[in-house]
């Protein structure tokens, strides 16, 4: 897991997604919220609002519970592609990740 750690924590996209992770994780969307908000970019915000990305977490949340990573199948500097696993029923998820290159590097893409 440490290895895990270090080659997601060397990325921009995987500190982004460990963040995320985090609130996500803790159940806590309140703050989910505000890090969409400040950390997604403005364009990917209008085409799929903060509000139903929260609705689509939730639903995930309910079905497969908290997430933690299986497999790093891809990270890049600025790209992340990682299989999840969920706490119910073992479900494994593919999430890719991509911010942009310029600080605050702000998410560009994510799919789960």
């Amino acid at each position: 897991m440490t290895d895990i750690r270090q080659q997601i924590g060397a990325s921009k996209a995987g500190r982004r997604f460990i963040a995320q992770m985090r609130y996500y994780n803790a159940g806590d969307f309140g703050k989910l919220r505000g890090f969409m908000r400040s950390g997604y970019y403005d364009l990917v915000l209008m085409q799929n609002p903060v509000e139903r990305r929260l609705l689509d977490l939730k639903a995930t949340r309910r079905l497969h519970g908290r997430l933690k990573i299986d497999q790093v199948e891809t990270a890049e500097d600025y790209a992340i592609q990682l299989i999840l696993k969920g706490e119910k029923g073992g479900a494994r998820l593919r999430l890719q990740l991509k911010v942009n290159e310029s600080y605050p590097h702000q998410v560009t893409h994510y799919a789960l």
